[in-house]
């Protein structure tokens, strides 16, 4: 099994930048969209990499973040080994609540729910999610990408995903993990079109 990672157990928060490709001009344009809050939980099943509850907590909030989610998510991590305890496989199971609130199409055939907020202007823009020793991504998250690929990446508003993701259990040789596509942001307030004025 290889080592633990240098610093996941410390109680030191962990900050997490993932590679965003520059967004560029798209083709959609802007589109009217929506604050949709959504209630998910990861299951972190992977064997490789041991993360204590802080730090899988914050990098899937980071992770979050960078595809576009509000700050404002409530996060609860549970089911971590704690520092200094023998990990055996199988033995914890690792998991993630989080309630968070990401842009989205609005469906007209549905009658918005109590938790979604106001409307906001929004375009597809181009993202990246890859190893970057510079960025605190490495292939031993390997695992946790692909569980937040499978599990929560398929709610948010994708288009054009591509993914190449291989990870060896135990090993960090062979394994990879590239995600690509585009996803629906929020435009910043300034980027906002004004409405026209009255003349």
């Amino acid at each position: 099994m290889r080592p633990l990672h240098a610093g996941i157990w410390s109680g030191l928060c962990v900050i997490v930048v993932f590679a965003v490709l520059p967004a560029a001009a798209d083709s959609d344009g802007v589109l009217p969209a929506v604050w949709k809050e959504q209630h998910l939980q990861l299951t972190y099943l992977g064997r490789t990499s041991r993360y204590s509850c802080d730090g899988l907590r914050d990098k899937v909030r980071a992770l979050l973040i960078e595809l576009g989610a509000r700050r404002d998510m409530k996060i609860v991590a549970a089911g971590c080994a704690e520092l200094g305890e023998h990990l055996h496989p199988g033995r914890f199971m690792p998991n993630v609540h989080v309630v968070f609130s990401s842009p989205a199409l609005p469906d007209t055939a549905k009658p918005q729910h109590a938790g979604d907020l106001s409307a906001v202007d929004a375009r597809f823009e181009a993202f990246a999610i890859t190893s970057d020793a510079f960025r605190n991504m490495d292939i031993g998250d390997c695992e946790l990408v692909e569980d937040f690929a499978r599990q929560i990446l398929p709610k948010l508003a994708v288009r054009d995903l591509r993914e190449d993701i291989a990870c060896v259990p135990y090993e960090e040789s062979g394994s990879r993990y590239l995600i690509r596509g585009r996803i629906l942001r929020a435009l910043p307030r300034a980027a906002q079109p004004r409405a026209a004025q009255p003349r």
